[in-house]
């Protein structure tokens, strides 16, 4: 996964040095900036093996966040764009359950923190009418995270890096040539973290996983060089 994340920023820095010699008088390269800010739910789906218990880890749980990002990258010939982005979804907390014979009486209090995203996406802006665009568009990326987990029993604290792709659409309007906002909706999968749990005297009893998934919407203001 570290080779995916040193892959995409290889390929950020191509992409910028790249638009950096293209003059915005072509028409045919446009390089943009653009700040973006989003609200996320995201959901957390549990698994692995306890075996201090021994029983499987069960259940889902969700968080919401609002999502800073920022994003460089290039127009190119008016219907597809290129883009870096970077995104900070800060930390959330789960909920899910542990030891649980019949009803569950402990549970997992996971902490997913530090969780940082680099993605590398190609959209689609098929038309325009009047100054209204609308796009279409897939990434892939990496991100890294900080993965906490206690059910005061057994405990984890680990750092993961996991391959992430997005599915996401929307629809911008241009204030002018170089001015523009957009609004939409994205899918993230951030992969499956598995860290090791511990119990007090630090033997291994076991892992647990998670699966993380997001629905965003977000809004966004862009500045066309």
């Amino acid at each position: 996964m570290k080779r995916i994340g040193l892959l995409c920023l290889f390929m950020s820095v191509a992409v910028l040095i790249t638009v950096s010699n293209v003059r915005a008088a072509d028409k045919v390269i446009k390089p943009y900036v653009e700040g973006e800010v989003g609200y996320s739910s995201i959901k957390m789906e549990s698994g692995g093996f306890n075996t201090a218990g021994p029983h499987e880890n069960t259940g889902d749980d969700r968080a919401s966040r609002v999502v800073p990002a920022l994003h460089a990258g290039a127009k190119f010939f008016n219907v597809v764009r290129g883009d870096i982005g970077f995104h900070y979804r800060g930390k959330s907390e789960f909920t899910t359950n542990s030891f649980a014979p019949p009803i569950p009486t402990f549970f997992y209090q996971t902490e997913v923190k530090d969780v940082y995203s680099l993605m590398f996406s190609v959209f689609a802006e098929p038309f325009q009418f009047k100054n209204f665009t609308p796009y279409v568009g897939a990434g892939i990326g990496s991100t890294w995270m900080k993965v906490a987990t206690n059910d005061s029993v057994v405990t984890a604290d680990d750092s993961q890096t996991k391959f992430t792709w997005q599915v996401e659409a929307g629809i911008q309007y241009a204030f002018t040539d170089n001015l523009s906002v957009r609004a939409g909706y994205r899918y993230v999968d951030m992969g499956k973290f598995d860290v090791p749990l511990s119990d007090s005297l630090a033997i291994p009893v076991g892992n647990l996983t998670g699966r993380l998934t997001a629905h965003e919407v977000m809004a966004a203001f862009r500045y066309t060089f």
